[in-house]
């Protein structure tokens, strides 16, 4: 005997199955030619400056907007600092602003920046990343603000637990590249561009922190704290 499905559960179904064909018949996002996808990731992508006590320059890097009025770097562009901006070409004025969450152990800083209405970037996922993928550097190395790179993911570095912990990559770094921005083809980051080893007879050895890495940036900045917190009460 067959059995009528009731009208919300045939309405719910029917939803479905619209939505699994919708997403068939669209496939896999288009790749975006590399002017196409710097004109989208360009607002987000910042030159990070830091000053001494004194107020005189101390260093720079770049850093990526991942929400409103929040801007993630590695936290040893801020290594000393006592005043940090940002700014980009064509601001008459850079914006302040200050440490909000901290992990060292992973060199992975945000600020906050009262002011900032630049759009965050869109987060992807660096262990989805395959060997040989398209990859796209943007950052201000040497100070030279907004530079595009092209390269490819070279390879996927993991620790002995197997985790995650270093997208290699040929697409171009160099100092004040830290901080900045590995994109995918669909514009999504992968990562931040965190150290490259230059010299000698290396070359295209450049390495990006996994995104994931900043949904995970609140959690263990309040473990750090509270770790922190005890102690220093068991020191008393």
């Amino acid at each position: 005997m067959s059995r009528r499905l009731a009208p919300t559960t045939a309405l719910a179904a029917l939803a479905a199955l619209t939505a699994l064909a919708m997403a068939a018949i669209a496939g896999p996002a288009r790749a975006l030619t590399p002017a196409e996808l710097f004109a989208q990731v360009a607002p987000s992508v910042w030159r990070v400056q830091t000053f001494d006590r004194d107020g005189l320059p101390l260093g720079q890097g770049s850093g990526v907007v991942t929400g409103f009025a929040e801007l993630v770097t590695n936290c040893h562009v801020l290594a000393k600092a006592q005043r940090v901006q940002i700014r980009r070409d064509g601001l008459p004025q850079p914006l302040p602003a200050r440490l909000a969450r901290w992990d060292v152990q992973r060199d992975l800083c945000q600020l906050s920046v009262p002011g900032l209405t630049a759009p965050a970037v869109r987060l992807g996922r660096a262990d989805q990343a395959t060997v040989g993928q398209a990859a796209y550097t943007v950052g201000h190395p040497k100070g030279l603000d907004l530079t595009l790179a092209a390269g490819l993911v070279s390879s996927i570095r993991r620790n002995d637990a197997g985790q995650l912990v270093l997208l290699q990559t040929s697409a171009a770094i160099s100092g004040g590249s830290s901080g900045g921005a590995l994109f995918n083809e669909q514009g999504e980051l992968l990562g931040l561009t965190t150290l490259g080893i230059f010299g000698g007879d290396s070359q295209n050895l450049n390495f990006a922190i996994p995104a994931e890495w900043i949904l995970d940036l609140p959690r263990r900045h309040e473990a750090a704290r509270a770790a922190a917190r005890a102690a220093a009460a068991a020191s008393r």
